[in-house]
């Protein structure tokens, strides 16, 4: 089972509404871990919003951030991975010339989370993220840029800003996380490209790998997986694309899969009992302090 990796994304998957890891996730992960197998995460998220949930599962595995575009390791606080956006001063101005109270802006540097403006939308965010957004007082555009979040339930606004970007002519790729955030990554970057980067930086190239995740931004580590699993709750397009269909995340998907799967192809021909009533480990239900 140490040739076993276990990837999954957050938000929509592991998470349920209330943000938290349930008991029986938990559990499910404990076990697979203990018997050997390797899991982490990948998130669209930055460093600091992932943290609290990687010490509710005491992961010591590096876990991809920022849809890819960067890979970060809890155990010793290095970026393992590290691309960016370059993003330029003429696409930032008109980002702002056409940004008002439907939009939240972020720009995302250094593991720190910036907004030029502050909103309902910005507020909600960081409520959810629970990372503070610092306020850009200059408009100046800054270097090493990992990504710019677009949030917006004015789809239409988001589409004229995802137009901007396109004839703006700059190396990118962008995609759809939710159905109302709009992430322009830097070029080349995905969870499934980060997914074969994590696989080289732990030596685990020719792993068994098993992937699940909920809406677009998971397409890409779904399809690169040996296998890949959708949520009951997960965008069509990546129902389609994946191998096989799991529960709704707030029915313990990841415990189904780690159940499931082992239960019935087991490993070295065992069968592995993995269910658990989530009595002995993360009584919070995997919430951050």
């Amino acid at each position: 089972m140490n040739r076993i990796l276990l990837v999954s994304d957050l938000d929509g998957t592991l998470l349920d509404t209330a943000q938290r890891i349930s008991p029986e996730n938990l559990e499910a992960i404990r076990r697979f871990r203990e018997q050997g197998g390797i899991f982490t995460l990948a998130t669209g998220r930055m460093e600091q919003s992932v943290i609290p949930f990687v010490q509710a599962m005491n992961l010591d595995v590096p876990v991809i951030v920022y849809n890819g575009a960067r890979i970060y390791s809890p155990a010793t606080g290095e970026v393992l991975y590290d691309r960016h956006l370059p993003l330029t001063q003429a696409l930032w101005d008109q980002f702002l010339e056409q940004a008002d109270d439907s939009i939240g802006i972020f720009l995302y540097r250094g593991g720190q989370v910036y907004t030029p403006y502050r909103n309902e939308i910005v507020e909600k965010h960081e409520r959810k993220d629970r990372v503070p957004c610092h306020l850009l007082t200059d408009r100046t555009v800054f270097n090493d840029v990992t990504k710019v979040l677009l949030i917006s339930d004015d789809l239409e606004k988001l589409k004229r800003y995802g137009q901007l970007v396109e004839d703006s002519g700059i190396a990118n790729e962008m995609i759809y996380s939710e159905w109302n955030y709009l992430e322009v990554l830097p070029p080349d970057v995905s969870k499934g490209i980060a997914l074969q980067e994590l696989q080289r930086i732990l030596n685990l190239e020719h792993a068994y790998t098993m992937a699940v995740g909920d809406n677009l931004n998971d397409l890409s580590m779904v399809r690169c997986a040996n296998r890949g699993y959708a949520v009951e709750n997960a965008h069509p397009d990546l129902k389609e694309a994946a191998d096989e269909l799991t529960v709704h995340h707030e029915q313990h998907a990841i415990a189904a899969i780690i159940q499931n799967y082992f239960h019935n192809k087991g490993a070295n021909g065992h069968e592995y009992d993995l269910s658990g009533d989530g009595t002995d480990d993360g009584e919070n239900g995997g919430q951050p302090d």
